[in-house]
């Protein structure tokens, strides 16, 4: 349950995920993911029964349905569960700090001067909103109810799609930076663009 109250002055700073988003970014982590495997540049992972976490393994598996429900809610019109909501909420709040903090460290080892500034606010900014989450200030309240238009999931794709090939094969952009790029549209300016485009 959020701990603070939905008309508090905090609140107003508490970051909330519509479908769009939230299809943004799943689509983002699909095509990472496919490029990955396509290029056969993912690097091979040995996990040893020693090493064996089942905290890890349930951590995945709430990301991947997370990611998994972000992209299907974005074809239905089914309304949301609670327990649907806390794991698209889960993959949400993990996929915007790890790519503020990856970004922002590979940005801070390349900054100098004054502009090293901006990747330590990119890193601070994740680590608090992950901190937020795990002491409560994040619930299913964040995830809207809202059912958004097919014509902005089409814009929304488009955008997502446009960004990660110039990112990833135009300018050849790490990987990190090309997710931190196509995450800061989701979160910040997925709901504005195709306000300008689409009228529903």
């Amino acid at each position: 349950m959020n701990i603070l109250p939905q008309r508090s002055f905090l609140w107003s700073f508490i970051p909330k995920y519509d479908e769009v988003a939230l299809f943004a970014m799943s689509l983002t982590c699909s095509l990472l993911i496919i490029s990955a495997v396509y290029s056969h540049s993912s690097a091979a992972i040995t996990i040893s029964s020693s090493d064996f976490d089942p905290r890890i393994i349930a951590a995945i598996f709430v990301y991947c349905s997370g990611l998994v429900l972000s992209m299907y809610h974005a074809f239905t019109d089914r309304p949301k569960t609670a327990l649907e909501k806390s794991f698209m909420l889960f993959f949400a709040v993990l996929l915007n700090s790890f790519s503020g903090i990856m970004s922002g460290m590979y940005e801070l080892s390349t900054a100098s001067g004054w502009f090293i500034v901006f990747p330590m606010i990119n890193i601070v900014s994740s680590v608090i909103l992950f901190l937020m989450f795990r002491v409560g200030m994040l619930s299913e309240a964040n995830i809207s109810d809202e059912h958004a238009s097919k014509a902005k999931f089409i814009v929304t794709a488009s955008v997502v799609l446009a960004l990660f090939f110039i990112c990833h094969y135009q300018l050849s952009l790490m990987w990190m930076q090309t997710l931190s790029v196509c995450v800061a549209y989701s979160t910040n300016l997925s709901r504005v663009v195709p306000l300008l485009l689409v009228r529903a």
